[in-house]
């Protein structure tokens, strides 16, 4: 009897403009599927990095000097991970205000507040007009308008990457299960004998697998050229022109590159599995 092997070898063989064809698109869908993924880790690490919105405080001149301590057990209770800390007014202040103010009652305390990034910018407008109402404070600073339109710069980023990246993936599925499908009928008339003839399980499905999970394995290090190619020569210029880096290390990189191989393979193996065992026996 002719093993699955044997058959795989001869489909390996006979077959292979067939094959070369769904290399092409798995190499394709590869280079576009890893674009995708260094999209979401460069908006992810420099979503990370991204400072949080500021304002400041200026305290009376006679404040208690525990100011800072109560200012950050509020500051605290409101939204977690707020951060403060006392900047030297003489920093700040303009020469001619230093002098007006000095002469007058000495100079005010300043502290400035750091927000988590995530913060919304109601919770820090409600956190302005908390701190406004302290005893200890005279004076707080804080662009809310400026704050408002940054978080909706960050949503919109945010909602064009999803609005981009979830249809691309599912293109790349779908161009994945036609792959696996032109290499399923070329095997159908074989696969329908083989039933009529009571065979079942691997030896019916197993040359589709075979072949399907080779073809991502090779597409996988076709693509990954392709997509070193086009990523090393554009990023660099992207990350020139905006002084920002988006190329992540290569540790995260190497990782994401075997974590999309190991998809591709699982997807194509599982998709012309499923595919093989949906064909029916030959009828006489």
């Amino acid at each position: 009897m002719i093993t699955v092997g044997q058959r795989t070898r001869h489909y390996l063989k006979d077959g292979r403009r067939s094959l070369i064809f769904v290399i092409a698109l798995y190499s394709l869908s590869f280079c576009v599927f890893a674009q995708i993924a260094l999209g979401f880790i460069s908006f992810y690490n420099s979503h990370k990095e991204m400072a949080g919105d500021e304002i400041s405080l200026f305290t009376e001149p006679d404040a208690p000097k525990n100011v800072q301590e109560i200012l950050l057990a509020e500051l605290q209770a409101i939204v977690p991970g707020t951060q403060i800390k006392e900047i030297d007014a003489k920093d700040l202040l303009d020469e001619e205000i230093l002098k007006a103010v000095g002469s007058k009652k000495g100079l005010p305390t300043v502290f400035s507040v750091s927000f988590p990034v995530m913060t919304p910018w109601t919770s820090i407008e409600k956190i302005v007009h908390k701190v406004e109402e302290l005893k200890s404070v005279s004076v707080v600073s804080a662009n809310l308008e400026w704050i408002k339109k940054r978080g909706s710069i960050r949503q919109a980023v945010a909602l064009a990457v999803c609005a981009c990246g979830i249809p691309a993936c599912l293109l790349v599925f779908l161009v994945i299960v036609a792959g696996t499908t032109r290499i399923n009928n070329s095997l159908k008339t074989e696969q329908s004998l083989l039933l009529m003839l009571g065979a079942e399980g691997w030896n019916v499905r197993g040359p589709a697998v075979i072949v399907s999970s080779l073809a991502a394995f090779i597409s996988s290090v076709i693509g990954g050229i392709l997509f070193a190619i086009t990523a090393f020569s554009s990023v660099p210029f992207l990350e020139s022109a905006f002084e920002f880096v988006l190329m992540p290390p290569w540790e995260a990189l190497l990782t994401v590159y075997g974590i999309l191989t190991g998809m591709l393979v699982f997807v194509a193996a599982v998709s012309s599995y499923i595919q093989a065992g949906r064909t029916p026996p030959l009828k006489l």
